[in-house]
């Protein structure tokens, strides 16, 4: 117990004894996490920008002429039941004049004697769908309705975002692999750039007869021990990031969303970093043993 004791104070002492080397090491694995973090977090908060611009789509329907009141909830009824619908609100005949009036300051109904503005409706989509929601399809199933005379929307920007968003989503999975084991090369080759860089070291605890596991252990203890504190050091980086992006939304955009920073993605970069470091570690030193 006690040698085990000696040889993780003496990893832990390589860490200080070799402290440039040792804060590259940290340094390099740091960028590299805080890239991957970075990534982790964008790919969770991703959907909350799409909700909040799908809660932005508006769809006007406008009945005919000769619908009353009455016949417009029945077709809102109708309207709702199709997929991708969230709620419709119905405008009747004389809520539209009085938006006529607060938007133009006439009353269309006295200057003309009669009221010739349709009853109408404003509907809004389901926006909490992690797949792409195409907007033609709900339009189709909405001019079906004989009742309907005209229906106004932002097709264009609609199949713009979700178009957008869809290669997004699609890609991020890519970008992901690719940025870890980017990460992971950055990770193993600089532990053992670390540990060759006491090869004289470890050829001189060979020629007095030390073991393998003797000397190879300070070694695994002190590449585990930077590429925790590597880990560890992230999480406040990642978190002042975050409240930031959150202050720059909140001050200057219109967005109301709020970007969250999920625990667990340090969590798992911790074991990740570690497990690396571990494995990293022992084969870099292995390697100089003869």
């Amino acid at each position: 117990m006690d040698k085990f004791f000696y040889l993780i104070t003496e990893g832990v002492k390589n860490v200080w004894r070799h402290k440039v080397t040792a804060f590259t090491a940290m340094f390099s694995l740091f960028v590299a996490l805080y890239i991957v973090g970075v990534l982790a977090t964008a790919g969770n908060n991703a959907h909350k920008i799409l909700y909040y611009l799908r809660s932005k789509y508006k769809i006007e329907v406008f009945f005919k002429q000769d619908v009353s009141n009455e016949q417009a909830v029945g077709i809102i009824h109708k309207i709702k039941k199709i997929e991708g619908i969230r709620s419709a609100t119905i405008i009747e005949k004389e809520d539209a004049i009085r938006i006529f009036k607060d938007q133009f300051g006439e009353n269309i109904e006295e200057l003309l004697g009669y009221n010739p503005l349709p009853a109408s409706a404003v509907i809004n989509i389901e926006r909490n769908r992690r797949d792409q929601l195409v907007i033609e399809t709900m339009i189709k199933e909405i001019r079906k309705i004989k009742q309907v005379d005209e229906i106004r929307y932002q097709g264009n920007l609609i199949n713009k975002i979700e178009r957008n968003f869809k290669k997004m989503m699609d890609y991020f999975p890519y970008a992901s692999i690719v940025i870890i084991l980017i990460s992971i090369l950055i990770i193993y080759n600089t532990i053992k750039l670390s540990v060759y860089s006491r090869r004289d070291l470890i050829e001189t605890l060979q020629l007095i007869g030390a073991s393998r596991t003797f000397i190879k252990f300070p070694f695994v203890i002190e590449g585990v021990l930077i590429g925790a504190i590597s880990a560890i050091l992230v999480a406040p980086a990642l978190l002042f990031s975050v409240n930031a992006m959150n202050y720059v939304i909140s001050r200057f955009s219109s967005f109301n969303i709020k970007i969250s920073y999920d625990p667990m993605i340090l969590f798992w970069m911790l074991v990740t970093v570690v497990l690396i470091a571990l494995i990293g570690s022992y084969r870099a030193a292995s390697g100089f043993l003869k």
